[in-house]
């Protein structure tokens, strides 16, 4: 749980009475790889973060291909906690060994309301996932030769980490996977194994 305290603290200061209350409401939990964190269908009213693995945020199109949103790794916060009771349209998938500390919308709520600070930690939170969305759904505006182009400036680490597949770039960027495998002379990772 240190590595949660300290994510937000660097949000914003994070009291000693703040750190207690959480404790007892934010709960650990384990998933094996390629196992849903959420379903499609679930309430999605929780956040959590990533203590250690690395899972994909997608939904699924037609053709049986998945649209990937986006990853989230160690150190990393996901869900949607500020929507009670509605049913998921997205999944959130375990690429990893995963391990996350999660705490339901009603313990965040009933935590906010007994330190104010802690809605400064949920906006931080909500506007992070939201520059994250918000830079995927820019992305696949886009012609797709740019979405290629711009990947190496926007987000590198994916072309460095060998857990993302090429067909997991081409689900992320809308492409088709022909594409991804044909992009920079075939040398998907070039320059950078």
């Amino acid at each position: 749980m240190d590595e949660l305290f300290q994510y937000l603290d660097s949000l914003h200061p994070l009291s000693d009475e703040l750190k207690a209350a959480l404790v007892g409401r934010v709960h650990r939990e384990s998933f094996r790889k390629n196992r849903p964190l959420l379903s499609v269908g679930d309430a999605g009213d929780w956040i959590a973060f990533v203590e250690k693995g690395f899972a994909k945020l997608c939904y699924d199109i037609p053709g049986g291909y998945e649209r990937i949103i986006c990853f989230l790794r160690a150190g990393e916060m996901i869900g949607r906690g500020s929507y009670p009771a509605v049913p998921s349209r997205l999944a959130i998938v375990a690429l990893d060994e995963t391990v996350i500390w999660k705490i339901s919308r009603r313990d965040a709520e009933w935590i906010a309301e007994k330190h104010s600070s802690f809605h400064v930690h949920l906006r931080r939170i909500t506007e992070i996932q939201s520059a994250q969305l918000e830079m995927h759904y820019l992305l696949q505006a886009l012609p797709a030769r740019e979405r290629l182009a711009k990947l190496p400036k926007l987000c590198e680490w994916m072309l460095k980490d060998k857990r993302i597949k090429q067909y997991m770039i081409a689900d992320y960027l809308g492409v088709d996977r022909a594409t991804v495998s044909r992009w920079n002379g075939g040398k998907f990772r070039s320059g950078i194994d």
